[in-house]
């Protein structure tokens, strides 16, 4: 095993990394995977229905694919092995010659089949053994099972105390109304976000509410968002997953607390290249609600927008991020509209296949 490789030697070991990729076994769904990872995502769609969605479906992926100079694996997540074909056919058929096509693949819980030649095969446990040490190295989490266990991560949990939410929500509107506060407060939330992430611990009950109250106000937010970048964003995807769960649920307001903390864990993720948890944590987010932080990380999302053209504002320890300025939220916007780079660990060079 290498950090810095990581090389498929058959299809059995493609279909075994595909989960670890996405962060889920993929179920009914057409799954893309790059000769080389780095130059381009791995991308994952619901399995379309008839020649129209299917088109559709072609066409995005011939735009996020364009000028990566790559080719690309399609296999298709289905029991119906007719439908994989007309899948795949048609796709194939949109993406080359531009985007070279070098196998399609259905693939049946374990077992497999070449849709462009004669060969088929089981991933077996040893493969599954490969592919989870190798990510284990690259230090990315255990696939969930199903889609339904990944939603349920991210679904309300053991919420932090009210009372011990009310003292942490007064003292995040001192610091919001005290510049003085301000620092001291921005102060402790980037060592903590900091600790946190070096340390994968998970916040206590006075912490949790601390930071879930701070967020609430656009400056404090600000600043924790603008403390992520991208060789922590899995860390820090994580920890604000936690918070998300711990969230009091807001009798009074559809948008109080969970949106910011839902659009922060977001963030992370997109940053992280994991766009499929970016829109689980989206999810949280109250129907109807109008936050705008959440709404530029779908338009990030919808667009294919690069995590690699994220920079940090360069004044992040500053009394507050100036939305008029190169503020977090402009950094987005200015982002340009390419496809999310692959899991952190998986740049130019590696995996090669």
């Amino acid at each position: 095993m290498s950090r810095e490789n990581l090389v498929l030697h058959s299809m059995s070991e493609v279909v075994a990394a595909v989960p670890h990729f996405l962060g889920v076994h993929p179920q009914d769904s057409l799954v893309v995977v790059p000769e080389v990872t780095g130059r381009a995502p791995v991308a994952r769609v619901n399995l379309p229905r008839g020649v129209a969605q299917t088109v559709a479906v072609a066409r995005e992926l011939a735009r996020a694919y364009a000028g990566a100079g790559v080719g690309v694996v399609l296999l298709a997540y289905t029991d119906q092995p007719d439908l994989a074909r007309e899948v795949c056919d048609t796709v194939r058929e949109r993406l080359e010659p531009a985007i070279p096509v070098i196998g399609s693949v259905a693939v049946d819980g374990d077992g497999w089949a070449r849709l462009d030649g004669p060969n088929r095969g089981e991933v077996t446990q040893s493969d599954r053994d490969l592919m989870t040490a190798e990510f284990l190295v690259l230090e990315r989490p255990t696939p969930f099972a199903t889609p339904g266990e990944l939603r349920q991560a991210y679904a309300p949990g053991q919420q932090v105390p009210g009372a011990v939410m009310v003292l942490a929500s007064e003292r995040a509107a001192e610091a919001a109304r005290s510049d003085r506060a301000g620092f001291v407060e921005r102060a402790w939330i980037t060592t903590t976000l900091a600790r946190a992430a070096a340390g994968r611990t998970v916040l206590s009950d006075p912490d949790a509410a601390r930071l879930i109250a701070d967020v609430q106000h656009i400056p404090l937010r600000d600043h924790a968002w603008a403390s992520m970048e991208r060789e922590t964003a899995s860390r820090h995807a994580e920890l604000w997953r936690d918070l998300l769960t711990r969230c009091p649920q807001s009798r009074t307001s559809a948008e109080a607390p969970v949106s910011s903390v839902a659009s922060l864990t977001a963030f992370a993720h997109w940053l992280d290249g994991d766009a499929l948890k970016a829109r689980v944590a989206l999810d949280r987010v109250p129907a109807g609600t109008a936050y705008e932080m959440a709404r530029l990380i779908e338009v990030a999302l919808e667009l294919g927008m690069d995590p690699r053209t994220w920079t940090v504002p360069d004044d992040r320890d500053g009394p507050r991020l100036d939305p008029s300025g190169l503020s977090t939220s402009e950094g987005l916007r200015r982002a340009p509209r390419e496809a999310p780079k692959p899991p952190a660990g998986r740049g130019p060079g590696r995996p090669h296949r």
